[in-house]
């Protein structure tokens, strides 16, 4: 199947929608529908960690939002380049969370990414997080029930 430019744009834009959704709704199965098998996620500082395969980084996935109160990742501007059926991209993304024990997290980040088209359907190859700015100040506010 072949896209235009703007199609496969639009196609890479609402992937990157679909993780930060999945990673919202802490939807496993949504978020495993965003990669190639032989994927990497490599998570910068704090964390400093590399996931490979598409089941070590769902396990990751489930480990890492587990224990928050709540999460939520916004993705805003980004850029995308499309070379035949391979892509690179950069997504900034904010994030505000609470851990159940009352540690919090703000901060703002960028994704780089490799991206294939596999099936007629983009999916990540490999993404890499790199937090820009990061405050761990205590929330103060309240925290509805996310479903």
């Amino acid at each position: 199947m072949s896209y235009s430019f703007l199609e496969n744009q639009q196609l890479i834009l609402t992937l990157a929608h679909q993780f930060s959704d999945a990673a919202n709704r802490k939807d496993a199965a949504l978020y495993r529908s965003v990669w190639t098998d032989d994927s990497k996620w490599i998570i910068g500082p704090p964390i400093n960690q590399q996931f490979d395969g598409v089941d070590e980084i769902v396990a990751a996935f489930e480990n890492l939002l587990g224990g928050w109160e709540f999460f939520v990742q916004l993705t805003a501007s980004y850029h995308i380049k499309i070379d035949g059926n391979s892509a690179t991209a950069n997504f900034y993304v904010n994030e505000i969370a609470r851990i159940k024990d009352g540690d919090s997290n703000y901060n703002l980040a960028m994704y780089q990414d490799k991206l294939v088209l596999k099936d007629g359907k983009w999916l990540f190859k490999e993404r890499n997080y790199n937090v820009l700015y990061l405050d761990q100040s205590p929330l103060k506010g309240i925290a509805f029930h996310q479903s």
